[in-house]
């Protein structure tokens, strides 16, 4: 029998709803869900106000569908930074894959 992927999802179309993250740091932070090519398919999320010390996850909503998701993570100020010490990805299949 064949092994699946990591991720759970062989080529099925899958809808990313919500990222939740522990961060800290100074200034925004700025991210982007994108296909694996970044060419096909993009979305710009809401960015997070960062701060030096937390005890809060911020929840970014997300409306992003695709076979396939990378999360694009920067800030946007030279003097800018970030600590992320975990990040959950709600993810769901939506359909097994694009119409043939």
């Amino acid at each position: 029998m064949a092994k699946s992927s990591s991720s759970g999802f062989n080529g099925e179309l899958v809808h990313l709803g919500v990222v939740r993250m522990r961060a800290i740091g100074s200034g925004a932070l700025l991210t982007d869900a994108h296909s694996l090519d970044e060419a096909s398919n993009s979305s710009v999320l809401p960015d997070i106000t960062l701060l030096a010390a937390t005890n809060r996850e911020p929840t970014i909503l997300a409306n992003f569908i695709d076979q396939r998701i990378q999360l694009e993570i920067r800030t946007g100020e030279i003097d800018e930074w970030y600590e992320i010490s975990k990040i959950v990805m709600f993810v769901r299949p939506t359909a097994t894959g694009y119409p043939q």
